[in-house]
């Protein structure tokens, strides 16, 4: 997939190339403007996304808030509606996940996740939206994951896993919630950068045997951590 993306990408680029010069030739006759230019760094990463993320409904809101962006900063439709359309996209995908995936619930899914290497590590890549899921890692080995939660409720349960010496989850937390299910005896250091949000540490004993540790970075807006048993 993401083979293709870069295929595409690539003649994306080749033929917008070629148009210019065209244009600055006068072969072609090519009005173009660059404002609004600034909404490629929403549509961009989000079309990016659409190839490579499990995730599709996320990608496709924000590639759709980054056209409206677009068309608003050219004057096709006014800065009010694209306010009034962007809220509505909003609650048509949240429509849409509730109707196609089937996330919302408690059962806990066996973790089947993309991981990326990074100073010998195997990390976990978690970007979710819009709803609730629940991952377990029990049966595996957990040595650090990536986290990306927004609009939505995310619960990783750690009982059962392998946990490295010195594990960690970066967090990257807003307007949504997640619950970090720990062994008990396990070490955890929170490190957080938050605003109107925070960790809650509501684990039944905090008492630590010392290692494995598992150390929680990252930031939290407008969102909550919570860490129990």
């Amino acid at each position: 997939m993401k083979q293709a993306f870069k295929m595409i990408l690539g003649l994306a680029l080749i033929a917008a190339g070629v148009l210019w010069i065209l244009n600055i030739a006068g072969v072609v006759n090519i009005n173009c403007s660059t404002q609004g230019w600034w909404a490629l760094f929403v549509i961009v990463p989000c079309l990016y996304g659409l190839f490579t993320d499990k995730d599709k409904v996320g990608s496709c809101i924000g590639i759709g808030v980054g056209v409206l962006l677009l068309l608003a900063a050219r004057g096709v439709i006014t800065w009010d509606m694209m306010w009034q359309i962007a809220l509505a996209l909003l609650v048509v995908g949240f429509g849409v996940r509730l109707l196609l995936f089937k996330t919302w619930g408690n059962h806990c899914e066996v973790s089947d996740l993309k991981t990326v290497s990074r100073d010998g590590k195997d990390i976990h890549c978690i970007d979710y939206s819009f709803g609730k899921q629940c991952l377990s890692f029990a049966g595996q080995k957990f040595e650090g994951a990536d986290v990306q939660s927004s609009f939505g409720g995310l619960t990783l349960d750690l009982y059962g896993a392998e946990i490295a010496e010195d594990a960690f989850i970066d967090l990257n937390v807003g307007f949504s919630g997640v619950t970090i299910i720990v062994p008990e005896g396990l070490a955890v250091r929170v490190a957080v950068n938050s605003g109107f949000g925070g960790v809650t540490d509501n684990r039944r004993d905090k008492t630590a045997t010392g290692t494995p540790m598992l150390l929680l970075t990252g930031k939290v807006g407008f969102g909550g951590v919570e860490i129990r048993n």
